[in-house]
């Protein structure tokens, strides 16, 4: 049996490659003797980390090139691992600027074909083609494995309508990992809402036990807990609101780390490979972050999260994201806050003061372990219906 894996790979991200590794996981439990492919897609970033063809205007003071000077052990850890763990296609894709003849071809060489999880459905076309993702045409059998549109702020031309309507219809399984993505395909294509599953994040799937930091690491985290609580402070590298956001933190008597640099932090980590980074998550006490996967890690250890989302390109015109209907799924919709302006952070400030020494956070944690039983438990039922339809 081969199986084909469309989905983000080989980027310096621990989401992207987490997820990537954790569709794979799950389908080597349903199937441990299938040959598993990923499509081995030109890469989106270039090893500067910055989208290929985009244009900096970051000015490059001492801080951004340590920031970068940095960052190079861990990605040769990524390179490594990705080589080791990951088996690559032969022929290379661009996911929009492809031959439709030679990838109808490719992809009917395989017996099943995975799409997901992450952002995969995030745009339709460029330049009036449409994403080799959406398997258009594609006689293969098919799932959708937590694939996401989020924010779906797209509208899918009626020329490709009735094809993937039959196409997703068709599908052994058709996992989603968010409402909007849901939304879109009943009220854009009229797939019935029965035949769509919301499915959590496939990282969920990684079990604990190969998420492992080094001695050196645990030793100075476990020594730090000793003295201060430990709050995760992740934001990207233009959030104009992180400086004041990591003031106020340490303020509250918090041990400030962070995986994205942040001249703010008392600890930049920034040499953790994939399956590190996943681990750091048992030693933090909370998260304060842009970052998705942060938001899904910290929630995994039954930890709380302050999710902020501020890019304007990660919400829709509703406020909806794929970090509010991760809260919203484990009831916490108030720890998720949209920032535009000062007076939006200024206003997180003052929840955040509040909240992260309410009473009730023990309960919010009891909380928050309850939701992610039965995350797992309903893991278990999508991968034996996956099996069991193939």
């Amino acid at each position: 049996m081969k199986i084909l894996i469309i989905t983000y790979t080989r980027e310096v991200n621990p989401g992207t490659f987490l997820q990537a590794y954790g569709v794979q996981y799950g389908l080597k439990q349903i199937f441990p003797k299938a040959s598993i492919e990923y499509i081995n897609h030109e890469r989106l970033y270039s090893l500067t980390g910055k989208e290929k063809g985009s244009i900096t205007t970051q000015k490059k003071d001492f801080t951004f090139l340590k920031s970068k000077a940095l960052a190079i052990p861990r990605r040769i850890k990524y390179e490594l691992l990705y080589k080791r763990l990951f088996h690559f296609s032969k022929d290379t894709f661009n996911f929009f600027d492809y031959d439709e003849k030679k990838f109808k071809a490719f992809a009917e060489e395989y017996n099943l074909i995975c799409v997901g999880s992450d952002t995969i459905l995030i745009n339709i076309e460029r330049n009036n083609h449409i994403g080799l993702m959406w398997l258009n045409n594609i006689n293969t059998q098919k799932v959708f494995f937590a694939a996401s549109a989020a924010p779906a702020n797209f509208v899918i031309p009626d020329k490709y309508k009735y094809d993937l309507a039959q196409s997703f219809e068709k599908s052994i399984h058709l996992g989603v990992r968010d409402k909007v993505t849901k939304n879109m395909l009943i009220e854009q294509l009229g797939i019935p809402e029965n035949k769509i599953q919301l499915q959590p994040d496939p990282t969920y799937l990684i079990p604990d036990s190969l998420l492992k930091l080094s001695v050196i690491y645990k030793y100075k985290l476990e020594k730090i807990k000793k003295k201060q609580k430990i709050a995760l402070v992740n934001f990207t590298g233009e959030c104009p609101y992180k400086k004041s956001i990591s003031k106020v933190v340490k303020e509250q008597g918090y041990y400030v780390i962070s995986t994205h640099f942040n001249p703010d932090a008392d600890w930049n980590i920034m040499t953790l490979s994939p399956f590190e980074w996943g681990a750091l998550f048992k030693y933090i006490d909370i998260s304060i972050t842009d970052r998705f996967h942060d938001s899904v890690f910290t929630l995994r250890n039954n930890t709380p999260v302050f999710a902020i989302d501020w890019e304007n390109s990660r919400f829709n015109k509703n406020g909806f994201s794929k970090t509010n209907n991760l809260l919203t799924t484990y009831n916490l919709n108030e720890f998720h806050s949209i920032i535009k302006n000062k007076q939006d952070c200024e206003l997180f400030i003052n929840i955040f003061k509040k909240r992260h020494k309410t009473p009730d956070l023990e309960k919010i944690k009891v909380q928050i372990e309850k939701i992610n039983t039965q995350i797992h438990n309903t893991y278990k039922i999508y991968l034996d219906n996956i099996k069991n339809n193939y």
